[in-house]
């Protein structure tokens, strides 16, 4: 496989165990790489349950006008912005992304309507919003994905009355501070999902997203050379699926930073209705670009004007196959599937671009003295979020007082 090749990476993973654990790379270096062999066995655990899964989702969608929400915190909360539209698409059914955050503060704003299915996301399953958001959608249809078996979210799903427990590998769970492995198998798991009516292809479409996946590793000595630019700020776009990407690797670099690197996030053409103005001489522009002709073609017009105005630092783009406009009109291009047909489609691509994300994270908190499987010198940050109560609000709304249903 071509993530073979001696890469920056692969360097990384090949220093003593000791070496690798002063500098911080124990957990995320590697749980970076071997994200994309996972993806085989998130899609066969799925295979495994697809009947059960198919059961499920066909006993909501016969109820009368269901409706989707996607929730999660976070990075678990992105998995949503990637989906959403592949969900629309397969179930013509409305979809909605919230966070378990704005969930468990302002329910009255989020649960409108019933009959509807609430699919939670999490890595570890711990995050009291979690636990609150699916208490506050008791009654509804359940479904969720996690990456530890052993989680409180885990547990309480056999409590619910209509719920369904997709628990994914434990190899998911990432032991680093910034989720990788557990984002992307979550994505692949929740395109699963989407597809559950139409399953026979998914493995192939799977196998062909590991060999796209396996090409995004082997470029990573480009991520390596961004890194070492000299950019205080970063501008991430995505259009679609990629809006997801775009958000999601905002986050990956700024909190694998401990934000000395600030980043920000829209669409291409979303870019010139203000936000453009934070595009100074100090900012790196990172443009993920469709794989449709269509799309892509407001994406290098907006690309060129980036270019014509001279704004940025650098112009960083990542697409599947590079023409000569987008030569144009970057300074560094990473192309991750040259010789292939432009399928699977963009709403699949997801688990693939987001590595470009996570190994510019990665090569820039190395780059900026941090270690990245605990950057937050100050502690600020945790692996699971600490110091958050969660409240009844049905107690609340009946009585005026605060019940704690779950805390951390």
């Amino acid at each position: 496989m071509e993530s073979s090749m001696d890469t920056e990476l692969t360097k990384l993973l090949g220093m003593p165990e000791d070496a690798r654990k002063e500098k911080g790379v124990e957990y995320t270096a590697p749980e970076i790489y071997s994200q994309v062999g996972l993806w085989h066995d998130t899609y066969e655990g799925f295979k495994k349950s697809h009947a059960d899964i198919k059961s499920f989702m066909k006993d909501f969608i016969e109820q009368n006008n269901p409706s989707i929400i996607l929730t999660g915190a976070g990075t678990s909360e992105f998995i949503g912005y990637c989906v959403e539209g592949l969900f629309r698409k397969r179930l013509n059914l409305p979809v909605n992304t919230f966070s378990t955050t704005k969930i468990v503060t302002n329910p009255e704003e989020v649960m409108v309507k019933k009959p509807r299915l609430l699919i939670s996301f999490a890595r570890s399953g711990n995050s009291p919003e979690s636990l609150g958001a699916v208490h506050i959608a008791e009654g509804s249809y359940n479904f969720i994905v996690t990456c530890n078996h052993k989680g409180a979210l885990s547990q309480t799903s056999g409590k619910l009355k209509k719920s369904f427990l997709l628990c994914l590998d434990q190899a998911t769970n990432d032991r680093g501070l910034a989720m990788t492995a557990s984002f992307s198998n979550m994505v692949i798991a929740a395109q699963l999902l989407a597809d559950f009516q139409n399953f026979d292809d998914a493995g192939m479409r799977v196998d062909r997203l590991v060999s796209i996946g396996q090409k995004m590793l082997s470029r990573a000595d480009i991520f390596y050379e961004a890194s070492r630019l000299d950019f205080k700020r970063a501008v991430f776009l995505g259009d679609g699926s990629h809006f997801g990407t775009a958000v999601e690797s905002h986050l990956k670099l700024q909190e694998l930073t401990s934000g000395r690197v600030m980043c920000a996030y829209d669409t291409f053409l979303g870019l010139r209705h203000g936000p453009e103005a934070v595009i100074d001489e100090e900012t790196l522009v990172v443009a993920f670009v469709s794989g449709n002709r269509y799309v892509q073609k407001y994406e290098e017009d907006l690309l060129g004007e980036i270019r014509e105005k001279r704004l940025g630092r650098a112009v960083l783009v990542v697409c599947r196959k590079k023409n000569d406009m987008l030569d144009r009109v970057s300074d560094l291009i990473v192309e991750c599937d040259p010789e292939g047909d432009s399928q699977p489609a963009d709403d699949y691509m997801p688990p693939v671009y987001i590595i470009a994300g996570q190994l510019l994270g990665l090569f820039k908190s190395i780059a900026l003295g941090f270690k990245p499987d605990s950057p937050s010198e100050s502690g600020v940050i945790h692996r699971v979020v600490e110091g958050v109560k969660i409240y009844d609000f049905a107690t609340w709304r009946k009585t005026g007082n605060f019940k704690i249903i779950a805390e951390r």
